[in-house]
């Protein structure tokens, strides 16, 4: 039988975590879940702790998540990466909230002209048809992966970006 887990040692680690980075609720549960058991009451221990933790401005999603939202966005990341990058670890509207309270004031046209630039220069794409087809799915494909809607970035593929240098 192992030893009862003290709600002090819980707090600890919890800050611990807490003073190397911003870290979501959920994933302090996780963390802490592993370091300590799956029991019930030692659950329900480390829930408290951490209720107690936010409530004492400790522990913050929003922080937390306009922290993340910082880190992503200069990867060159879009809004659709960033909501399925900031679910998976626990946030699911807080950097949206975030975003409307101009805490970040990010125009999206011109982060997805950035990351196409990086990527792909200004090259034009090829004259021939099938070549042409191949290289503007591949690109199109590209901008999607990083998260950006079509709005953001079809000019860019159909040729707007020569007509602009």
């Amino acid at each position: 039988m192992s030893r009862p887990v003290n709600p002090a040692d819980i707090r600890r680690s919890a800050m611990d975590l807490l003073s190397r980075r911003e870290h979501s609720v959920e994933e302090l549960v996780t963390k802490l879940k592993r370091r300590f058991g799956n029991e019930p009451n030692t659950v329900a221990l480390i829930v408290e702790q951490l209720e107690r933790l936010t409530a004492q401005g400790l522990q913050s999603d929003e922080r937390y998540a306009a922290s993340m939202l910082r880190q992503q966005i200069s990867k060159g990341l879009g809004p659709r990466r960033l909501d399925r990058e900031l679910r998976a670890k626990g946030i699911r509207d807080e950097w949206q909230n975030c975003a409307e309270a101009d805490q970040l004031d990010v125009d999206w046209f011109e982060r997805a002209r950035e990351v196409y630039l990086k990527k792909f220069g200004v090259s034009p794409l090829p004259q021939d048809s099938k070549l042409r087809q191949k290289e503007w799915a591949r690109r199109a494909r590209f901008m999607q992966y990083r998260g950006f809607e079509p709005d953001h970035f079809m000019s860019l593929l159909n040729g707007e970006l020569e007509q602009d240098l």
